[in-house]
């Protein structure tokens, strides 16, 4: 009695199974990766403390002006204590001045207006000034600056 061996059955089963394999591999591996694209893992924030002076720099009442790094930003002194915001208006980005008469900060582009705590008081922005941590060590002023 002869044995039979059915090599062509064997090879095709073999090679639909590792094909079989490498696309399940494959598929896995590219949902992993979607996954990991619509949820990415968070990356820590770093922030420098920027020197930018003693408070006597910043009269009582008034808001100076200051570039730190590329950050354009404005440092107001109140009877509340020190305070810095980015001079970027929220709506299309222009630069803000103070207005000490009254007491608030101005937008050139579209007279968005914000008060002394960078809140939109009126105009187009949709949302307050973005505000930075000041610090105060040993007399002189910090200001957080996040670093990218």
């Amino acid at each position: 009695m002869a044995i039979i061996h059915d090599d062509a059955g064997r090879r095709r089963f073999l090679s639909q199974a590792v094909m079989g394999f490498g696309l399940l591999f494959g598929m896995g591996t590219l949902a992993l990766r979607f996954a990991q694209f619509l949820v990415p893992s968070p990356k820590p924030r770093r922030y420098e403390a920027v020197l930018i002076g003693t408070e006597s720099k910043v009269p009582l009442g008034e808001a100076v002006p200051m570039d730190l790094g590329g950050h354009k930003i404005m440092v107001l002194r109140s009877d509340e204590g020190v305070v810095a915001f980015s001079r970027r208006c929220t709506d299309l980005g222009c630069l803000v001045s103070w207005n000490k008469e009254q007491g608030e900060f101005v937008c050139p582009c579209h007279q968005g207006r914000f008060d002394k705590n960078g809140k939109n008081i009126a105009g187009p922005p949709p949302r307050p000034l973005d505000r930075f941590d000041v610090v105060k060590r040993g007399g002189q002023l910090y200001v957080n600056i996040q670093n990218v």
